[in-house]
Protein backbone atom coordinates (compact mmCIF):
# COMPACT_ATOMS: atom_id res chain seq x y z
CA UNK A 1 0.00 0.00 0.00
CA UNK A 2 1.24 3.36 -0.79
CA UNK A 3 -0.39 6.86 -1.52
CA UNK A 4 -0.42 8.60 -4.91
CA UNK A 5 -0.51 12.29 -4.98
CA UNK A 6 -3.22 13.87 -6.77
CA UNK A 7 -2.27 17.55 -6.83
CA UNK A 8 -2.52 17.46 -3.06
CA UNK A 9 -5.03 15.11 -2.77
CA UNK A 10 -3.47 11.58 -0.99
CA UNK A 11 -4.70 8.48 -2.84
CA UNK A 12 -4.50 5.40 -1.03
CA UNK A 13 -3.10 2.42 -3.54
CA UNK A 14 -2.90 -0.86 -3.23
CA UNK A 15 -0.60 -3.04 -6.17
CA UNK A 16 -1.14 -6.93 -6.47
CA UNK A 17 1.00 -9.08 -9.22
CA UNK A 18 3.63 -7.90 -12.48
CA UNK A 19 3.03 -7.58 -15.63
CA UNK A 20 1.45 -5.00 -17.47
CA UNK A 21 -0.92 -2.60 -15.16
CA UNK A 22 -4.32 -2.32 -15.05
CA UNK A 23 -6.74 0.13 -13.06
CA UNK A 24 -9.75 -0.88 -11.41
CA UNK A 25 -11.58 2.68 -10.69
CA UNK A 26 -14.54 1.66 -8.03
CA UNK A 27 -18.02 3.05 -8.15
CA UNK A 28 -19.78 5.33 -6.04
CA UNK A 29 -21.53 3.15 -3.53
CA UNK A 30 -17.93 0.71 -2.80
CA UNK A 31 -14.41 1.44 -2.62
CA UNK A 32 -11.01 0.33 -4.18
CA UNK A 33 -12.07 -3.02 -2.35
CA UNK A 34 -14.78 -4.36 -4.75
CA UNK A 35 -12.49 -5.33 -7.42
CA UNK A 36 -10.73 -8.44 -5.35
CA UNK A 37 -12.59 -11.11 -6.93
CA UNK A 38 -10.92 -9.24 -10.44
CA UNK A 39 -7.63 -8.69 -8.65
CA UNK A 40 -7.30 -12.33 -7.33
CA UNK A 41 -7.90 -13.14 -10.76
CA UNK A 42 -6.06 -10.80 -13.00
CA UNK A 43 -2.58 -10.53 -10.71
CA UNK A 44 -1.66 -13.97 -12.10
CA UNK A 45 -0.78 -12.32 -15.10
CA UNK A 46 -1.41 -8.59 -14.62
CA UNK A 47 -0.15 -5.21 -12.17
CA UNK A 48 -3.42 -5.01 -10.86
CA UNK A 49 -3.77 -1.89 -8.89
CA UNK A 50 -6.99 -0.58 -6.62
CA UNK A 51 -6.99 3.11 -5.40
CA UNK A 52 -9.65 4.39 -3.11
CA UNK A 53 -11.30 7.90 -4.87
CA UNK A 54 -10.74 10.87 -3.16
CA UNK A 55 -13.56 11.67 -0.48
CA UNK A 56 -13.26 7.41 0.41
CA UNK A 57 -10.90 6.91 3.17
CA UNK A 58 -8.15 5.79 3.90
CA UNK A 59 -8.05 8.55 1.13
CA UNK A 60 -7.95 12.11 1.49
CA UNK A 61 -11.38 13.43 2.05
CA UNK A 62 -11.59 17.24 1.04
CA UNK A 63 -13.80 19.46 2.57
CA UNK A 64 -14.06 21.79 -0.96
CA UNK A 65 -17.10 20.95 -2.71
CA UNK A 66 -15.32 21.84 -5.92
CA UNK A 67 -12.82 18.63 -4.88
CA UNK A 68 -15.42 16.63 -6.35
CA UNK A 69 -15.57 18.15 -10.12
CA UNK A 70 -15.60 15.05 -12.83
CA UNK A 71 -11.97 16.52 -14.21
CA UNK A 72 -10.62 15.67 -10.61
CA UNK A 73 -11.69 12.00 -10.85
CA UNK A 74 -10.27 11.84 -14.65
CA UNK A 75 -6.90 13.38 -13.10
CA UNK A 76 -6.70 11.32 -10.40
CA UNK A 77 -6.74 8.41 -12.71
CA UNK A 78 -3.40 9.73 -14.14
CA UNK A 79 -2.17 10.64 -10.59
CA UNK A 80 -2.09 6.54 -9.92
CA UNK A 81 -0.62 5.88 -13.41
CA UNK A 82 2.01 8.39 -12.38
CA UNK A 83 2.99 6.92 -9.24
CA UNK A 84 2.46 3.59 -10.94
CA UNK A 85 5.92 4.73 -12.89
CA UNK A 86 4.40 3.52 -16.08
CA UNK A 87 3.68 5.32 -19.02
CA UNK A 88 0.13 3.75 -19.95
CA UNK A 89 -2.19 1.29 -18.49
CA UNK A 90 -5.22 -0.50 -19.43
CA UNK A 91 -8.30 1.25 -17.05
CA UNK A 92 -11.18 -0.10 -16.02
CA UNK A 93 -14.10 1.51 -14.14
CA UNK A 94 -17.57 0.74 -12.71
CA UNK A 95 -20.63 2.90 -12.98
CA UNK A 96 -19.10 6.60 -11.05
CA UNK A 97 -15.61 5.07 -11.76
CA UNK A 98 -16.28 4.15 -15.51
CA UNK A 99 -17.74 7.67 -15.87
CA UNK A 100 -14.17 8.83 -14.36
CA UNK A 101 -12.50 6.06 -16.83
CA UNK A 102 -14.07 7.80 -19.89
CA UNK A 103 -13.05 11.82 -18.63
CA UNK A 104 -9.50 10.50 -18.14
CA UNK A 105 -9.73 8.75 -21.57
CA UNK A 106 -10.93 11.96 -23.21
CA UNK A 107 -8.42 14.28 -21.04
CA UNK A 108 -5.28 11.90 -20.87
CA UNK A 109 -5.56 9.80 -24.42
CA UNK A 110 -1.68 8.99 -24.27
CA UNK A 111 -1.93 7.50 -20.62
CA UNK A 112 -4.69 4.35 -21.93
CA UNK A 113 -4.23 1.33 -23.47
CA UNK A 114 -7.42 0.44 -23.22
CA UNK A 115 -10.94 1.55 -21.32
CA UNK A 116 -13.43 -0.44 -19.82
CA UNK A 117 -16.36 1.50 -19.00
CA UNK A 118 -18.99 -0.58 -17.18
CA UNK A 119 -22.12 0.51 -16.24
CA UNK A 120 -21.44 4.13 -16.88
CA UNK A 121 -25.11 5.75 -16.92
CA UNK A 122 -27.26 7.55 -19.46
CA UNK A 123 -26.22 10.86 -19.38
CA UNK A 124 -24.74 13.56 -17.11
CA UNK A 125 -25.61 17.60 -16.30
CA UNK A 126 -25.75 19.96 -19.40
CA UNK A 127 -22.58 21.62 -18.59
CA UNK A 128 -20.25 18.86 -18.12
CA UNK A 129 -22.17 16.72 -21.35
CA UNK A 130 -21.69 19.96 -23.48
CA UNK A 131 -17.30 19.91 -22.27
CA UNK A 132 -17.94 16.00 -23.59
CA UNK A 133 -18.94 16.59 -26.34
CA UNK A 134 -16.30 19.73 -27.30
CA UNK A 135 -13.13 17.13 -25.84
CA UNK A 136 -14.75 14.53 -28.53
CA UNK A 137 -15.09 16.95 -31.28
CA UNK A 138 -11.38 18.04 -30.66
CA UNK A 139 -10.05 14.74 -30.76
CA UNK A 140 -7.62 13.39 -33.79
CA UNK A 141 -8.52 10.31 -35.01
CA UNK A 142 -6.23 7.35 -33.78
CA UNK A 143 -5.44 9.42 -30.30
Amino acid sequence: MSYADANGVKLYVEETGTGYPIIFVHEFAADHREWETQVRYFSRNYRCITYAARGYLPSDVPENDAAYDYTHFADDIAAVIRHAGVPKAHVVGLSQGAYATLMFGLRHPQMASALVAAGCGSGAVPNQREEFLKQLKNQKPGS
